[in-house]
């Protein structure tokens, strides 16, 4: 496991037990259906973001809630895998480790019912003596399945120590971000149903992509991320714009997909890539994991991301 001093990249957020109910289609209200399959992996987007920075060779420290439970020792153990510090990780003696249900659809589509359990309890006094154990720390990566408070005050710690903050803005709360909280981010990643419901624009396309962007810039981010699933992603810092095409794969399962991203990116960011490189490196990470099912087993590896890219590049 990496020790506190030689972690750069801290995920603030949730730990889950994932079930996958594999289904020809998914059922309409009132209605049964029977599901071909069933898989039961670690997950949450905290979890998931933290195993695949882990995979891409990111030094990492997990830090949330997991309950007392069977299923928090699964989860824990299978990040301390992928050499990630769970030392931030606090065990719940009153709720029990957080569960998401996935319905997966025979187009690779999926619905998802999260119960959040002790993500829920997640406390930010908690969080801070987490990160100020980490002294070489570069990026904090956050999502928001654990309370919007916490996500608030780990992000005004970052910019107090001067520290990198990425944002999955997952899922979308009711009332949307605080203006405030805009102002510090360094990076923002949602997806297009995201930065529709963040900036009130329907984004289907580059040019819609290029306006939630602007909204989100306005507000004082300062690089912006939208991903456009089987269109691709859409990135900009302000000053130049990518739109780089999605990786052209059979698709076996999209779930994790944007958290293979997520992980990817901030790894290649800790590196030393520049903004738009670790960008375009991210999604071939997240176009091959699309092509596995599961969560955190479908996140490819440095190792197989390069060979990968090798492979597509010979294409061109």
């Amino acid at each position: 496991m990496t020790e506190a001093g030689e972690i750069r990249i801290a995920v603030v957020g949730s730990l889950n037990m994932d079930y996958s109910v594999v289904l020809k289609k998914r059922p309409a209200v009132g209605e049964t259906v029977l599901a071909d399959d069933i898989l039961i992996t670690p997950g949450g987007k905290g979890a998931n973001q933290a195993y695949a920075a882990g995979r891409t060779g990111g030094s990492v420290q997990m830090i949330g809630r997991v309950g007392s439970d069977a299923n928090a020792e699964i989860v824990k153990n299978t990040l301390e895998g992928q050499n990630i510090n769970t030392e931030g990780i606090r065990e719940d003696k009153e709720n029990p480790t957080g569960i998401a249900i996935i319905a997966l659809d025979s187009q690779a589509q999926n619905s998802i019912i999260v119960c959040p359990g002790a993500n829920q309890k997640v406390k930010g006094n908690e969080i801070i003596e987490s990160l100020d154990k980490l002294a070489n720390l570069k990026i904090i990566m956050l999502q928001l399945e654990i309370p919007m408070e916490c996500v608030v005050q780990a992000i005004n710690y970052a910019q107090k120590r001067n520290i990198m903050t990425f944002l999955d803005p997952a899922p979308v709360p009711p009332e949307g971000l605080p203006d405030s909280t805009y102002k510090m981010l360094d990076y923002i990643s949602p997806n297009a149903i995201e930065a529709e419901m963040l900036s009130g624009i329907e984004v289907s396309d580059m040019e819609s992509a290029r306006s939630a962007a602007r909204y989100f810039m306005g507000k004082g981010v300062k690089n912006v991320i939208i991903k456009l699933g089987g269109q691709g992603v859409y990135a900009t810092d302000g000053t130049a714009e990518v739109m780089i095409p999605a990786i052209e794969m059979p698709v076996a399962d999209t779930t994790a997909a944007g958290d293979t991203f997520a992980g990817a990116f901030c790894t290649r960011l800790e590196k030393g890539d520049s903004f738009f490189d670790a960008v375009r490196y991210a999604n071939y990470a997240g176009g091959l994991s699309v092509t596995r099912k599961g969560a955190q087993k479908s996140m490819p590896s440095a190792e197989e991301i390069e060979k990968f890219i090798g492979l597509n590049e010979k294409k061109v």
